[in-house]
């Protein structure tokens, strides 16, 4: 498979295997007034498109991901195929689409239900990634820094911002800051983390908001008394079958471990720890 190649900065896809986080910067072809938007998407949730002179964000959901691996045994990469449905006040009113593999994306498209017509466009390399990123999640803003900072500032649909810390990046490993949409609590709502990773590589840390379907906003979820030896949430593992979170970490010569469910009113508490 011939593929032409061009630049992009995509944090996650090309890093590791779960496609965790992409930014990019579009700008369109062949239009006479140029078109420009920028795209984000965490996995395969979280995902928008913000069009340069609008104040709003548009949501996106996943229509199909269509993995090429025909190549991997000639030392290839996977080439992944992406189609996403754009819902404008609740309406599904077009469609995107682009290929993209590590550190590359093309056949960007934008395809208007409306009337059918196709916008090509390509990626704009005029402005430099500073390390903003975003995810949209139930018309949430997220907005923090891939790199350098550990500041989050949650911007709700009703103007109203939140302002947080998250677990701070090591100051001398060139490491990234993810994010994840998952249901944490199990309630049936996704719900965001972000992670960092220590210097050493052992410890994975989590900042965890949790979505609040009645007050529609998120909350920053806390550990329970006596299951902080390690920081709150380090290496945490989901099990949805069983309903349960848990986390473990290094304590000097120790790997310590515990184990959180939800009770009925949605209360996080310590189910078993172990060393």
């Amino acid at each position: 498979m011939k593929r032409s190649t061009i630049y992009l900065v995509i944090f996650g896809i090309s890093l590791l295997p779960n496609f965790l986080l992409a930014q990019m910067k579009f700008k369109s072809i062949g239009e006479k007034k140029p078109i420009y938007f920028q795209l984000g998407y965490s996995g395969t949730k979280g995902a928008f498109v913000w069009y340069k002179g609008q104040t709003q964000p548009i949501p996106l959901k996943l229509k199909s991901l269509d993995i090429d691996s025909s190549d991997r045994d000639s030392g290839q990469p996977n080439f992944n195929t992406y189609k996403w449905t754009e819902v404008y006040n609740g309406k599904v009113t077009g469609e995107y689409g682009f290929t993209e593999w590590p550190r590359n994306v093309e056949d960007i498209y934008y395809k208007r239900y409306s009337d059918g017509r196709v916008f090509k466009f390509k990626v704009d390399e005029s402005e430099e990634y500073d390390g903003k990123s975003m995810a949209l999640l139930h018309n949430v803003q997220f907005h923090f820094y891939s790199f350098y900072q550990d500041s989050l500032r949650i911007v709700y649909p009703n103007g109203i911002k939140k302002n947080f810390l998250l677990n701070p990046l090591p100051e001398d490993k060139d490491r990234a800051r993810y994010v994840y949409v998952e249901d944490y609590n199990f309630d049936g709502i996704d719900d965001i983390a972000f992670s960092v990773t220590d210097g050493e590589g052992l410890v994975v840390a989590y900042d965890v908001f949790i979505y609040n379907k009645v007050t529609k906003q998120f909350t920053k979820l806390t550990a329970p008394a006596g299951a902080k030896g390690c920081g709150e949430f380090t290496n945490l593992k989901i099990n949805a079958e069983r309903k349960e979170l848990s986390t473990t970490c290094k304590s000097g010569p120790r790997w310590l471990g515990y184990t959180y469910k939800f009770n009925s009113a949605g209360k996080l508490y310590l189910l078993k720890n172990e060393e």
